[in-house]
Order: C-alpha cells, then structure tokens, then sequence
C-alpha cells in the first residue's frame, strides 16, 4: 500500500530546472521548462484545515508565476479531506484514478505473437515522440527529448515502443524504485485498439522487472480506461484517488 501511494515520490525525470520542494507531509515537483502539466505537480499534501485555503493559493501562483500547468494528486492520506473540493472551487478538473499493485511472478496473461516490444534507443528516438505525441495528443518538448535520451542510459528508467509489423502503436514505461517498478505512460494509439498492444507492454515491463529482482509492480492507473483492464490481468486496486488539473 506504502508503495503504490507514493509510486511519484522521486521518480520523475531530473530536468536541469527542475525544483524539488520536499519536507514533512509535502512533495512538489516545479519545471518552468517543460511549458506543461509535465514534471509540475503536488504528489503529496497534508495540510492543516486552517491553511489550506492560504497554501492552495500560494501554490497556484507559483505555478502561474512559471507559466505553466500542474497536477494535484488527491489520495486518502491527503489533508484536509475536502482539499478536492476546494480545488475544483478554483476551477480544476479531477481525473479519477487507481492506485494498483501486483507481484510480477503472478502475471499470467499472454501476449500476443504480432506485437513486439523494445526498448527505446538513440536510434528510435524519434520514432518514440512521435508516437507519444500521437498517443497522448502532448508533444514533448525539445528538452524533454533530451532527457529521455539520458533516461535511455539510466539504470533508473525503462522507455519502451511497441510495433505491430515494424509500425510504433504504443509507449510505455518503467521506474526503477528501491523496493519495486513503478509502470508509467502506457498509451496505445487509437488505430490499434483491441489488440493486445497494452496487455504486451504489461508483459515486458513485469518480465524485466522480475529479472532486476523486483517483487512489486505499482501504477496509478485511469478509472476511465486502464484501471479496468489492469484489474482483469491480476493487478490488485489498494486505492482510489483523484488526480486535479489546472490549466
């Protein structure tokens, strides 16, 4: 449960701007560079009732004073409970999601014969952006890039395509924490739905991280869309939350 509720602590790709504000009951991630909801967010909040209003709007301004978007992680240790409330008060939009976990010897679910899944090289690089940008409909930007192809090196991440006839589907990837992976990203382009892109990349990502000794897999995962079909695949939901936006 422990881990899979702060499976964001301290993995997020280091971007040389990036600011860290960590103390007890508080994680933020502030990235002016990304121009995006990327890299920016409240992962953890415990906040007095009496201060709430006061940090909120302070951490909105940060925020705007960088020029970009961020994420608020609402879960059930946040603090004040009615912290969601408030925030679509400020007009953010909450996305419900999923706070799962599985061991990865229990995975038992095939995959199918025509989707392959690598992993990203300097040489597909570009062929990654590509297909995240189609996926998510959020182009990366150009320092971004830059960071994943230091990721690429890293024994941290994993960065993953996957193809059906040579063709980039999907991306995915995966955390390399102290005491389990933490699954991020996984997207599968609209045309190629349904066929088992999703549920390959699931495979090859628990794959590795058996062989690098890990015996928990962790993901907060989209009520509206993977929450459902990780369910199904053996993940086991620990919890619900809901992730605020505001653009």
């Amino acid at each position: 449960m422990r881990e899979t509720l702060l499976a964001t602590v301290g993995s997020a790709l280091e971007w040389p701007d990036m600011r860290i504000i960590e103390r007890d009951g508080w994680y933020q991630l502030i990235t002016p560079s990304t121009r995006s909801a990327i890299a920016n967010e409240v992962a953890v909040s415990q906040i007095p009732d009496d201060d709430a209003d006061a940090v909120i709007d302070r951490t909105c301004a940060e925020y705007a004073a960088a020029g970009v978007a961020f994420k608020w992680f609402v879960g059930p240790e946040t603090r004040p409970r009615d912290l969601g409330r408030r925030l679509e008060a400020r007009g953010f939009r909450g996305v419900p999601v999923r706070g799962m976990a599985i061991d990865p010897a229990a995975w038992t679910a095939t995959a199918p014969a025509d989707v392959s899944v690598e992993l990203v090289t300097l040489a597909s690089l570009e062929e990654y952006n590509e297909c995240f940008a189609t996926g998510w409909g959020e182009r990366l930007p150009d320092e971004q890039r830059s960071t994943i192809a230091q990721a690429i090196a890293s024994t941290r991440f994993d960065t993953f395509l996957a193809r059906i006839d040579g063709v980039p589907v999907g991306t995915c990837g995966s955390v390399y924490k102290e005491r389990c992976v933490y699954l991020i990203g996984g997207n599968v382009l609209a045309a190629y739905r349904h066929r088992g892109v999703y549920r390959a990349m699931l495979a090859t990502r628990l794959a590795r991280a058996m062989a690098a000794g890990r015996a928990l897999a962790v993901t907060h995962a989209r009520e509206e869309s993977s929450a459902p079909i990780l369910e199904r695949l053996g993940f086991e939901s620990m919890f619900s939350a809901t992730v605020y936006r505001n653009d």
